[in-house]
């Protein structure tokens, strides 16, 4: 494109194309929707395809005081011929604008290219401008080029309910008074538009000394990449107290809908910073300010069936009905029964029994006693249809999903809640049945489940493991032996003197994944790495072969644990060992201890045997 000077699209009458100041560059306005919800743009010719050698288009939307621009691509077909679409055929996009100009000095938010599927669909601009260039190559593949909508939205929709902090760029203070508001939204710069890069935010809650806070993130767009947090650019840090220094007990990266954190105390601090080359959306959130109380710290999502959202009644004559609500606040564990146990529970009967904890808790289940009753023609029955039934709920983005389900008589596995709360429902058909039902033990873990090494507090899951307390041990994954919890991620950090690295090796492991275990597989994974936070160039591991013996270069090491919402397994367990570098036999790889036995028999027998030969030929010599 030739060197531009002020580009500015005139305001004329409807949507007239018309020169800009430069001759090269055609502008559209478009600054109403003549009354519609929305308006149409297109590129030229849609959906026939565009012509070749279309130097610059402009299309201009420009709000009123107090709006911002929403725009989003129904379609999209914009050959692609470079993997960031600088080259080629291509749209820009520029968001962030203090009036309706460009020129060669303004830098895009966006370059988009490829099919729709290639793309964020829709976007915002931070003020009453977005402007969108459209451009083109000598080559011409046949594409038809784009068709969108666009609106003009109330600005005040996407203001933080709190007060700005004097002398920052985007810290605000939540305080509890008398008069301030127990209920909020508060968002990331610029939202609904793309954050800044390079920046750092910071959201102080202060409650009454009776109160919690609540922080459901409703939407999460941060970078999209296929990493831990750990070793993200970008991220949501939730610290359960005044400020950094409390302990972590969120941490959020990537793509999330609707993850909700409760605070153990009346404070919560949350950060986020920004330091990707490219940036997301951001985040939207809604706070609450609450006294303790049953009810608001679970409030799980109703599952009773819906009619276009209406709620339909529920028949609930002669079925028994049992509700049982453990929250940490009251008891950190206990025991739970169907009715009547050990004697056999009745008929056509439907518990609920909720759990509630908060901060970086989780729920950790274990069924010490199972015998439901199962049809006489169907003894064994996977899918345990038409039988009496143990159902397991977690929140997954927001909603109450259904997990697992037990029947018959075999011990389930221990569980574990993939946040705070969990929801465990007992179903029992009419038939009046002769067995005795089960007995469960509950607790409410800070550790995962996890009791070797030394919890790192700056991580809602880490564990140091240093040389200097313990030459070797075992570790492994959350809740183990029984199946991880979803959408959790932990890091164990091995911590050697410098002349020393690690050696681990495998003695169980079962995480679901396909290889090469990315986001793609939609596969859980474990990760080395002999750095603390960079990306790891070592292979990751899932599935249910066992990893070699794997050996740190350095005194340090990592081992990331990463599972998704997707499935579960029993996970992992190892033994580390830290080793000598300069000691020859510490390049051997760690075998079970009969293998190990042998080789050191071996040694023996081959120096006796030496031995015996040089005592042979002396006596030899001496005759």
């Amino acid at each position: 494109m030739a060197v531009l000077t002020l580009l500015m699209c005139l305001q004329f009458s409807l949507f007239m194309t018309v020169k800009a100041v430069n001759a090269g560059c055609h502008c559209v306005v478009y600054d109403s929707t003549f009354g519609k919800d929305y308006g149409v743009f297109t590129s030229p010719n849609w959906p026939i395809p565009y012509e070749d050698n279309i130097n610059c288009v402009l299309y201009t939307f420009q709000a009123e005081e107090g709006e911002i621009v929403e725009v989003t691509f129904d379609e999209f077909d914009v050959q692609k011929s470079s993997l960031e679409c600088h080259l080629g055929d291509y749209v820009r996009l520029f968001l962030h604008l203090e009036e309706a100009a460009v020129d060669h000095k303004t830098r895009e938010n966006s370059i988009l290219c490829g099919k729709i599927a290639d793309i964020d669909q829709t976007h915002y601009s931070s003020g009453q401008a977005l402007i969108l260039e459209f451009h083109t190559d000598w080559r011409q593949e046949n594409n038809t080029g784009f068709r969108g909508t666009y609106r003009f939205l109330n600005k005040s929709m996407f203001l933080t309910d709190g007060d700005p902090l004097h002398g920052t760029s985007c810290d605000y203070q939540f305080f509890r008074g008398n008069n301030s508001r127990s209920k909020g939204y508060f968002f990331s710069p610029l939202y609904p538009s793309t954050y800044p890069r390079n920046v750092m935010c910071a959201y102080h809650f202060m409650g009454k000394y009776n109160e919690r806070v609540t922080v459901n993130f409703e939407k999460v767009r941060l970078q999209r990449e296929d990493l831990s947090c750990l070793g993200s650019a970008d991220k949501i840090s939730v610290h359960d107290g005044k400020d950094a220094r409390s302990p972590v007990i969120g941490e959020l990266c990537n793509h999330h809908d609707y993850v909700e954190i409760v605070s153990t105390g009346p404070d919560l601090y949350v950060e986020f910073k920004s330091q990707a080359q490219f940036s997301g959306q951001g985040f939207k959130a809604v706070f609450q300010f609450y006294e303790e109380n049953f009810n608001l710290e679970l409030n799980i999502p109703s599952t009773e069936p819906q009619n276009n959202g209406l709620t339909l009644p529920i028949s609930r004559e002669s079925r028994v009905h049992c509700d049982m609500w453990m929250t940490s606040s009251l008891e950190k564990n206990g025991t739970f029964t169907s009715p009547n146990y050990p004697e056999p529970y009745p008929a056509d009967v439907h518990c609920v029994y909720h759990f509630a904890g908060r901060g970086r808790e989780r729920v950790q289940v274990i069924f010490t006693d199972f015998d439901l009753l199962q049809p006489l023609h169907n003894n064994v029955n996977r899918d345990c249809e038409g039988t009496d039934v143990i159902e397991i709920f977690i929140k997954i983005n927001g909603k109450k999903e259904k997990i697992r389900k037990f029947c018959g008589k075999s011990l389930p596995p221990q569980l574990m809640s993939n946040g705070p709360t969990m929801t465990i429902e007992f179903h029992a058909n009419k038939t009046f049945p002769i067995a005795k039902g089960f007995q469960a033990f509950y607790k409410f873990v800070n550790d995962f489940g996890i009791s070797v090494g030394t919890q790192d507090q700056q991580l809602v899951c880490g564990f140091l493991f240093n040389s200097q307390e313990q030459t070797n041990g075992t570790f492994y994954s959350p809740n183990h032996p029984g199946l991880y919890p979803r959408n959790t991620e932990c890091h164990y950090f091995f911590i050697g003197s410098k002349s020393e690295k690690v050696q681990v090796t495998f003695t169980d492991f079962d995480v679901e994944g396909v290889t090469p275990c990315t986001a793609d597989t939609a596969s859980d994974y474990l990760e080395f790495s002999n750095q603390p936070s960079e990306v790891t160039k070592l292979p990751r591991h899932c599935g249910l072969k066992k990893p070699k013996t794997i050996e740190s270069e350095r005194d340090f090491f990592r081992v990331t644990f990463k599972s998704n919402s997707r499935f579960d397994g029993t996970g992992f367990e190892a033994f580390y060992q830290f080793v000598n570098k300069t000691d020859p036999s510490s390049t051997k790889r760690i075998r079970d201890s009969a293998s190990n036995t042998f080789s050191y028999q071996s040694s023996f027998l081959l120096m006796t045997v030496i031995f015996l030969q040089v005592i042979n030929i002396k006596r030899q010599f001496v005759s």
